[in-house]
């Protein structure tokens, strides 16, 4: 007699939860190899670099989202306006830090400058909150089922959301050389303080604006800075 296997709420509930622990995993494993293969290792120059690290979070997000279906149109509907003007302040507030705190470096000129604002400034950007921000928050959403309405359930989405940006922007650092040596405590103060829009309205937009304003300010005013651009870039080097 074939035995029969019973599933209940509560071991369906666990594979759920197991289910989008193991992509948070992967996401993590990706996030940490692509930087340390395409840089520390291989040492590719930039722009390639950033094409194969776009690619890798494009598919590894596209097939999360796919396979998971999630509720994308609910993600990015959601109190968006509140995100973006949210973003908007946000973003205001980490160009000024940018521009404060870095010193002015020589930068390209001319069709490559403007090449490099869209690639490593928006681009870039946009790539990278797509996964350090983005990623942890569908991960919540999609764990929560949804389910995020209230006072109540916002605090558990923004408790939830919290520790997986703040591990996975550390694994993602930690495959850059520097990281390695100077430690992850900036970027990790950095991407919290541009996922707070994310945090407050579950909608990711916001943080995503604010993340590409901070990478166009920093190809702008200090393209060869060791903070807010890894992999560190000299005018003419590669």
């Amino acid at each position: 007699m074939a035995a029969t296997q019973t599933h209940t709420p509560a071991t369906a509930e666990l594979a759920h939860v197991g289910r989008h622990a193991a992509w948070f995993a992967v996401g993590n494993v990706v996030a940490f190899a692509v930087p340390y293969i395409g840089v520390s290792l291989l040492d590719l120059q930039h722009d390639v670099y950033y094409g194969l690290y776009f690619a890798a979070v494009l598919v590894l997000l596209g097939a999360y989202a796919g396979f998971e279906q999630v509720d994308l149109r609910g993600l990015f509907t959601r109190n968006w306006v509140w995100s973006a003007a949210l973003g908007a302040v946000t973003a205001f507030a980490v160009v000024r830090n940018v521009l404060a705190n870095s010193s002015a470096t020589p930068r390209p000129h001319g069709g490559y400058f403007v090449f490099e604002l869209v690639w490593r400034g928006a681009g870039y950007g946009a790539i990278d909150a797509l996964l350090l921000t983005a990623f942890p928050c569908a991960v919540a959403y999609t764990l929560l089922r949804g389910r995020i309405g209230g006072l109540a359930g916002h605090l558990r989405f923004a408790v939830l959301t919290l520790p997986l940006i703040l591990a996975i922007t550390a694994t993602y650092h930690l495959g850059y050389p520097q990281y390695r040596t100077d430690g992850v405590r900036q970027p990790e103060t950095g991407n919290t303080l541009m996922s707070v829009p994310t945090l407050l309205t579950a909608n990711p937009i916001g943080s995503i604006g604010a993340h590409m304003s901070m990478h166009i300010a920093a190809v702008t005013h200090a393209y060869e800075t060791d903070t807010y651009l890894p992999p560190q870039t000299f005018v003419g080097s590669k």
